[in-house]
């Protein structure tokens, strides 16, 4: 085998170290664009800005997941978009709200509510995660994404170094009112495999299941007040994360928190029965009638920096 002479060596690990000076600073992933560890002040671990148009979130800081929206899937009722993905876009190339569309642009940039998104500028905001539909008779219609798994798979994801979750919402949705899922390993039936495995560790003590008082998807959430004003909400995930007591863990006998190392993904529901089904039926399709009641969207979905859910008084 060839050896480099000694003097040859030398010019070579120069010319290596000499590159080395001159490269550009380590990349900033796009999750941490607007977190304390790039900007020095309190912000936010950005989980998706939709702006790649995608169906599937940031993946450059080690989640992997996909959007997909979902109904009680009532006879006659009806959810856009039909194919699953959810994102919207708002403005065109060149940054100009996109006219007669039904989804104004949301502030894009600095704000006084998110001063931690200095540096956005309008080619950033080009699209939103929106859903709509109508004749929902049962718990609702929503949209969300997994944090850890595609193609139906749905593992954990370890969220203990965030405070919570941060996120632009806007929409008409019954009673104004729209409930911020997030699922751990405990509350979501197509997680069970994970969660037996962190049985078997001792690491959570149960699961959900069919029965009455363990039912599953009983998930940790927060109720906020929407219009059709783009607005910042901040929910952290204690103590405003909640079930809703009807399943496990809040009537299983297990511990009625969030469990932040095992959160599986994030959901956005309206729920309830549709208020203005009139339950009249189209006599040549068989359908019940009703218009739109639900429409609504998201954008810069995100973890919270601890420090900044620290400074914050309380649930929004």
């Amino acid at each position: 085998m060839k050896r480099l002479s000694p003097t040859l060596a030398s010019a070579g690990l120069g010319a290596i170290t000499a590159l080395a000076g001159c490269s550009d600073d380590p990349r900033i992933s796009d999750g941490d664009r607007f977190s304390d560890v790039t900007t020095g002040v309190p912000g936010v671990v950005l989980i998706d800005n939709m702006e790649d148009g995608s169906q599937y979130l940031l993946s450059d800081d080690g989640r992997v997941g996909l959007w997909y929206v979902y109904s009680d899937e009532s006879v006659g009722s009806s959810q856009q978009p039909v194919q699953g993905f959810p994102m919207y876009r708002v403005l065109d190339d060149n940054g100009n709200p996109i006219q007669g569309n039904p989804v104004p642009p949301r502030p894009c940039g600095r704000t006084e509510r998110t001063p931690f998104f200095d540096g956005e500028s309008p080619q950033d905001c080009a699209f939103v995660a929106r859903t709509w539909g109508t004749g929902q008779r049962g718990w609702g219609a929503g949209m969300g994404l997994d944090l850890n798994g595609e193609g139906g798979i749905k593992n954990p994801y370890d969220a203990s170094a965030y405070g919570g979750i941060g996120f632009y919402a806007r929409g008409n949705v019954r009673n104004g009112l729209l409930r911020v899922n997030v699922q751990d390993i405990r509350t979501t039936p197509e997680s069970a495999a994970a969660a037996d495995r962190r049985i078997e560790a001792g690491l959570v003590e149960g699961r959900c299941d069919d029965s009455p008082s363990k039912r599953c998807n009983d998930h940790f959430g927060y109720v906020v007040d929407i219009n059709t004003d783009w607005q910042w909400f901040q929910i952290p995930f204690s103590p405003c994360m909640a079930s809703s007591n009807f399943g496990y863990p809040a009537m299983g006998g297990g511990n009625n928190a969030l469990l932040t190392s095992g959160v599986v993904g994030i959901q956005f529901q309206i729920s309830g029965p549709d208020p203005d089904d009139n339950g009249m039926f189209d006599v040549v399709n068989g359908m019940p009638l009703a218009p739109l009641p639900f429409d609504f969207a998201i954008d810069n979905l995100s973890f919270l920096d601890k420090s900044l859910v620290a400074a914050q008084p309380g649930c929004p």
